[in-house]
Parts: structure tokens; sequence; C-alpha cells
């Protein structure tokens, strides 16, 4: 393992993130070991990484059988992996956008985890705000986020504070299409990685990076909205991905600053 800032992130994640967990954007192996968490997926159906299939949608009979099918495997690698398996009759199907509009998801978790997820939010701010309303008050968020130096992403720049908070406060949503190109240029002309998936996926939400990473906005984004917040770069042969641990408590001057937003949103 490799942690470029020598930060104590690692700990502070086996320490923090356990009992009932919410995970979203796929599996998140990056530093979560999963000792004592009982996790609960919520995805979107297909965010590019496989569609999820749950048979109460299957519409014939023979995909009815297909679905059981991945049931069935799925369930033989959680009893062989445990929870860092996903399964697909387990997953909520919402996008994380709309989590606020969930009252029995309301302070639910003892944590909530995320992986390659918040790069794909036209609105950060209001995505980490809907992570907030489902994770119980001081309990954890855990989110890996892509460095852009290590991706298809290095031809662009990271994306600064206050484009964030433009976002949020502007209500930036899913058609925005200010990022779309430079995103194009970087991803697909001259990294080029990218090409073969946006001939299946468009230059959409939710496949295309809206927004730039590294480790000093990652820092700046959570302790704008969060408390107790530590980053730190992640890389190994595996994972080139800025890891971000934070107190699932309010800053201050974001609460008052924010709160219309917050009270529209259901804050009590």
């Amino acid at each position: 393992m490799s942690l470029l800032l020598g930060t104590n992130i690692d700990k502070l994640v086996e320490t923090n993130i356990y009992g009932l967990v919410a995970r979203a954007g796929g599996t998140v192996d990056q530093l979560v070991g999963y000792k004592g968490c009982r996790i609960e997926d919520i995805n979107i159906p297909d965010g590019g990484f496989g569609k999820v299939l749950q048979s109460g949608k299957a519409a014939t009979p023979g995909k009815s059988l297909s679905v059981l099918k991945r049931y069935l495997k799925q369930e033989f690698k959680f009893l062989v992996h445990g929870p860092r398996i996903p399964r697909d009759r387990k997953t909520i199907v919402l996008d994380m956008h709309d989590a606020h509009t969930r009252p029995d998801l309301h302070h639910k978790y003892d944590a909530a985890i995320s992986s390659n997820l918040l790069e794909h939010s036209p609105n950060p701010i209001w995505l980490l705000l809907n992570f907030y309303f489902i994770t119980r008050k001081t309990g954890y968020q855990f989110h890996a986020i892509p460095h852009y130096k290590y991706t298809y992403d290095r031809f662009r720049q990271p994306t600064p504070l206050e484009h964030f908070i433009e976002d949020f406060e502007n209500k930036t949503g899913y058609s925005d299409k200010t990022h779309v190109e430079d995103y194009r240029q970087s991803a697909v002309v001259k990294d080029g990685w990218q090409k073969r998936f946006h001939e299946t996926y468009p230059l959409e939400y939710p496949f295309i990076h809206f927004h730039v990473f590294d480790e000093h906005n990652c820092k700046a984004l959570l302790s704008y909205v969060f408390q107790e917040v530590t980053a730190d770069i992640y890389k190994t042969e595996r994972f080139s991905d800025n890891v971000v641990i934070c107190r699932n408590s309010l800053n201050p001057e974001f609460a008052e600053k924010y709160k219309t937003f917050l009270r529209d949103m259901g804050e009590q």
C-alpha cells in the first residue's frame, strides 16, 4: 500500500467505516476492509460499469432466468468474499443525487462510501449533501476519486473550489454541457482511453467526468462542506485515487450560509 501524503487515513477508515454502510459507485476496494460492515448498495441501473438487473423488471421468462442465474453467482461470491461483493437483488436503484427525496433513507446508515462517483457528478456539493442525508450525524463518509495526473483527465486542470460552489448555488443539473468538450479532448482525443467506451455511451451524464480532482481540491471541497476531513493519494498497481474521509457533520459556516438549501432538502 502507498499513501503518497503519509496521512493516517487508513486507520481512520478502519476505525470509522463499520455497521450499516451505504455504498455507491460499485465496489469500494480502496482502503475499505469491510470488517464489521453490512453493505447496502445504491446505484443507478447502468453507470457504464454494467447494468443492475432485478427480477421484478425482467420482461420475459428467459430474461428472468438469466437474472436468477446472475443472482446465484453473486450469492456464491458473497459467501466466499463477504460484503465486498455487490448483489443486484440487494441494490437500491436510485440516483444518489436524489437520495434526499427518500425519507426512509434519512440518516439511516452508520457510514457511506463511494468509488469513482464524484467526478461523474455535475454538482458535487449537492451529491455530497445527499450522502449527508443518508448517513447518521457524526457518522463518516469515505470517497475514492480518480487523481487526474494518473488518468485520462491528465490533459485537463483540476476544478477550483469556486466552480464547485457556483454549480451548487446555480443548481447545475444533469444537462450541463460546459465540460463535455474539455472531457472529450482529454479522454477521447488526446489520451484515447475512452474512445471505444464512447462508441457505446454518449458524452453526457453519467458517462463523463464533469470535474477534475487532485489532492488539493478534494480536501478543499470536503472541508467546505464537512468537518474533520483527511485526504491522501492512494497509489498502487491497481489504484491511483484521491481518498478522502470526513465526519458526517456539516461545517457550521456552510450550514449557516445554506440553511435555506438544507431546509428545502429536508434538514430538520
